[in-house]
């Protein structure tokens, strides 16, 4: 599992698949997790990825493997974006598909729109633009506050969120609990941290400018990626077509990999059409 160094107290650790045949260069798909999350989190699409692509799955700083310490602890969006170049440039990768979820998928907004020239297509499963903490706060925690369940660990908080990541009326109960659990693994300092730097995160003023070709997946009833909001990012990017699962909440990309990883082909399959 390779490693590339970020700094004295930081490596950062991401997951390679491959199982292409050796004698031709596959492509590269790289696939990021969302908040408080990790490289496991895509261990459904793998299989389904990588006889035909190389699949990188990155851990973000403070995340699954790539540790560091706590008080060192900056989130913004171009710390995670040199982060995913330093990822990219130790793979050898010049240009990626990148898909992510959740704020994952933000990230892969700021790093097509600073560096287009890596971004080949670009994938989103479930992304806001922006977060609206304030009515998934009274809506998800019972009136609580985030900060206060955080404190008690980020698998307490996911417990009483769950519903803002998976649809739990579908989802089965194993996929529930393994979630929460690893959602548990991210330091309580590093989620909060994270947590008050979302709240003041808007990309929307920012998506006309994004020139990648972009797919958005989305369940129809997602309460974190509304479909209204959905239907305006595609509005807003130029090259933009927009995919939904009908009746289905949140977490797409974990509750039906087939069906996501089947509207990546035939993207990317357009994709390549439109470019011969």
């Amino acid at each position: 599992m390779p490693k590339v160094s970020a700094g004295p107290n930081l490596d950062l650790h991401y997951y390679e698949d491959d199982f292409s045949d050796p004698w031709r260069a596959a492509p590269t798909i790289l696939l990021q997790h969302g908040f408080s999350r990790n490289g496991n989190f895509w261990y459904n699409w793998v299989p389904l990825l990588s006889r035909e692509y190389r699949v990188i799955r990155p851990d973000m700083r403070g995340m699954g493997r790539s540790e560091m310490a706590e008080g060192d602890y900056e989130p913004t969006l171009e710390v995670f974006v040199e982060d995913l170049l330093r990822v990219l440039d130790d793979a050898g990768v010049e240009q990626v598909v990148y898909v992510g979820e959740s704020f994952g998928g933000i990230i892969g907004l700021k790093l097509a729109h600073s560096h287009p020239e890596r971004v080949k297509a670009l994938v989103l499963c479930n992304t806001p633009c922006r977060l609206p903490k304030r009515e998934l706060q009274s809506q998800f925690n019972a009136g609580g506050d985030w900060d206060d369940t955080m404190r008690q660990g980020i698998g307490a908080w996911s417990t009483s969120t769950i519903g803002m990541r998976l649809d739990t009326r579908v989802a089965p109960q194993g996929l529930v609990d393994w979630y929460i659990s690893e959602m548990d693994r991210t330091p309580s300092s590093v989620g909060r941290k994270l947590q008050a730097y979302l709240d003041t995160l808007d990309f929307s003023p920012h998506l006309k400018e994004v020139s990648t070709p972009t797919l958005l997946l989305v369940g129809e009833e997602s309460p974190t990626s509304t479909l209204e909001q959905q239907r305006f990012i595609a509005g807003e990017i130029p090259n933009c077509r927009l995919d939904v699962y009908p009746g289905l909440g949140h977490g797409i990309n974990a509750i039906h990999p087939e069906w996501c990883v089947q509207r990546v082909r035939e993207f990317l399959g357009l994709q390549a059409h439109s470019e011969s």
